[in-house]
């Protein structure tokens, strides 16, 4: 998968992502189409698919039992994406996924589907019965906060950590900055 993943990205930044089909991706990682599209199912996914999710998933479950949702989003945010081994290649990633209308839109509606997982997951630890406006709301602040930080930081080419741009963006967004 980091190699169809790798050799994708090469391929959308000198061919275009629109003009890079799944086919020329197969032939040039020497695989066939339905092995990419069995993994990904689509290019888009291919550009979104990071390795690191299962085990963010997993040290999230493990703060919310011990922290504030926010705070425990913020904290896995941190450990899981500012010092990445791969940092090269993710901010690459980001910045296709920026730029790219399509890949922008998918990363959009899975952002949804992770508000609703993440909003489900904060109502269980604190024992609600079902997903609150303050759950919902908690979850959006979480994706909204990091969805900036990520932002600026592929801006800038990684010109501020993103540590650091998390922090921030998690205290404006909770309003523990300056007053707006």
């Amino acid at each position: 998968m980091q190699l169809v993943q790798a050799t994708a990205v090469a391929m959308f930044e000198i061919d275009g992502f629109e003009h890079t089909t799944i086919d020329a991706i197969a032939e040039a990682c020497g695989i066939s189409a339905s092995t990419i599209y069995r993994h990904f199912g689509t290019k888009e996914r291919i550009v979104l698919w990071d390795e690191r999710d299962p085990i963010i998933d997993d040290e999230l479950g493990r703060r919310l039992r011990k922290q504030a949702a926010v705070d425990a989003f913020r904290d896995t945010a941190i450990a899981a994406l500012a010092d990445r081994e791969d940092h090269e290649s993710f901010l690459r990633r980001l910045k296709l996924t920026y730029a790219e209308p399509a890949i922008w839109a998918a990363a959009a509606q899975q952002d949804r589907i992770d508000r609703a997982d993440l909003a489900a997951g904060i109502a269980t630890i604190a024992g609600h019965k079902s997903v609150t406006v303050a759950d919902d709301c908690a979850a959006a602040v979480c994706l909204a906060a990091l969805d900036v930080a990520l932002d600026r930081w592929q801006q800038d080419g990684a010109a501020v950590p993103l540590g650091d741009l998390i922090i921030e963006t998690f205290a404006a967004a909770t309003g523990l900055d300056e007053p707006i």
